[in-house]
């Protein structure tokens, strides 16, 4: 009786709040189903580290007679990055008087919680994910967090990222190629990351517009849809995901991109250093509760980039 009539949630109410917030679907995790998690960081650390290297050397055939001097020797080169954790938090208030109906729905046998309960633990963790995801690909230019469009990972020994609609002197988008063109511009990204055999095109990514393209037949002569024919007769990615971060609207560009990455743990990950976590709840004078949700990343990690690749322009 004292807890409907101080409004307070109870355990069972908590329980459904933590279950909601932990149980998240599968299209707000598009960052963790690209990049394999780093998770080998203690909770409080403050920066991360990580190494990256290039093998160079070589090995040769030594005439009769050859001296030390004649012998080449392996090495490599690369170097150390530190990159700083950051904390991504949102809160979730209620307020006494809907503590209050909360309670009173309970005590009138509407169970233990109501939509309002489970509506804004939603939708906290949907801003948590949405913008874990905006740091992994997009980054964060206030706060310096490169994101794997970041062009210091493009250029001569990294990856490769172009624009892909130039065409007949005019730019050319998917909405104005047809099927072979689609699969001329996927077999270029595809070579680019394979050219060397030290990286394979395991995921291809595309903005939810243009993933609709690979729906279209084939051609007039075939009912096969160019997503039948990616998965029977070549460019066998591993995964083909729509995800808005390809989109104008998120990376940061005037239009749309296709990316093809090795998602191997060697080429690329995602550091988590704390994943997503409801605290303790905070009660004000007047009855108010908030609550904080937090996770901790330290972004991505990016050890080889000639295993990623854009098309800008689709």
């Amino acid at each position: 009786m004292a807890k409907f009539q101080d409004g307070l949630f109870t355990n069972d109410d908590f329980l459904q709040i933590e279950n909601v917030l932990y149980t998240p679907r599968e299209e707000e995790l598009i960052a963790r189903r690209v990049f394999s998690l780093n998770t080998s960081y203690a909770p409080y650390a403050e920066e991360i580290g990580y190494d990256f290297y290039e093998k160079e050397g070589s090995a040769k055939i030594l005439a009769k007679g050859a001296s030390a001097k004649d012998i080449p020797f392996v090495g490599e080169k690369g170097g150390r990055v530190t990159q700083k954790v950051y904390d991504i938090a949102t809160g979730i208030r209620w307020t006494k008087a809907e503590r209050d109906a909360i309670a009173a729905k309970r005590a009138l046998g509407k169970g233990p919680s109501i939509a309002l309960d489970t509506l804004r633990v939603e939708t906290a963790r949907r801003m948590i994910f949405e913008t874990e995801n905006t740091t992994a690909f997009v980054g964060n230019s206030t706060y310096g967090i490169k994101g794997i469009f970041d062009a210091s990972f493009y250029g001569a020994g990294l990856g490769t990222s172009q624009n892909v609609a130039l065409g007949a002197g005019a730019s050319r988008l998917w909405s104005l190629k047809t099927a072979k063109e689609i699969l001329a511009d996927l077999r270029t990204g595809v070579e680019t990351v394979e050219q060397d055999g030290l990286f394979k095109s395991r995921v291809l990514l595309l903005s939810p517009s243009r993933f609709n393209a690979l729906r279209q037949p084939y051609s007039d002569e075939s009912p096969m849809t160019l997503m039948q024919w990616l998965q029977s007769n070549g460019m066998y990615f591993d995964s083909i995901i729509a995800t808005r971060q390809m989109s104008s609207t998120i990376n940061g560009d005037s239009v749309d991109y296709f990316m093809i990455i090795d998602n191997d743990p060697e080429v690329v990950q995602l550091a988590l250093v704390e994943d997503i976590m409801l605290l303790d709840p905070v009660y004000d004078i007047v009855g108010t509760m908030e609550q904080a949700v937090n996770l901790r990343t330290g972004g991505i990690i990016v050890r080889h980039p000639a295993g990623l690749y854009i098309g800008k322009g689709i």
